[in-house]
């Protein structure tokens, strides 16, 4: 191969020509699900009534407890699936706690506190 290849973050150009970007990977079954739901009127609000119920907000929950991102997603979509999206919530929170068990077997860390 002749041609001198630049990598940069704009992407991967030959020599002389405009950088050609690589395409993106398909989306996940999780990235589409969370896509279509995005433009609804009710997921355009900062601070929704399915976040409400009860006596404490569940970010003021998730905060209390200093959950990481992972750990506080579970929580946000098993405190909501009853009021918003069902099914499809619950299966957001069990794509979490999957990537969540997935880390700590991981990180060899089976009993974490």
């Amino acid at each position: 191969m002749d041609e001198k290849l630049e990598v940069s973050y704009k992407g991967v150009a030959i020599e002389g020509e405009e950088p050609r970007y690589a395409p993106s990977p398909p989306m996940s079954p999780f990235e589409k699900m969370t896509e279509q739901q995005s433009s609804s009127p009710e997921n355009l609000k900062i601070n929704p009534n399915h976040y409400k119920k009860g006596k404490i907000e569940v970010i003021d929950f998730i905060l209390d407890q200093k959950m990481d991102y992972l750990t506080a997603n579970v929580q946000k979509y098993l405190a909501r699936w009853r009021f918003k999206d069902g099914l499809c919530d619950l299966k957001k929170a069990r794509w979490f706690l999957d990537k969540l068990i997935e880390q700590q077997e991981e990180e060899g860390d089976s009993d974490s506190k």
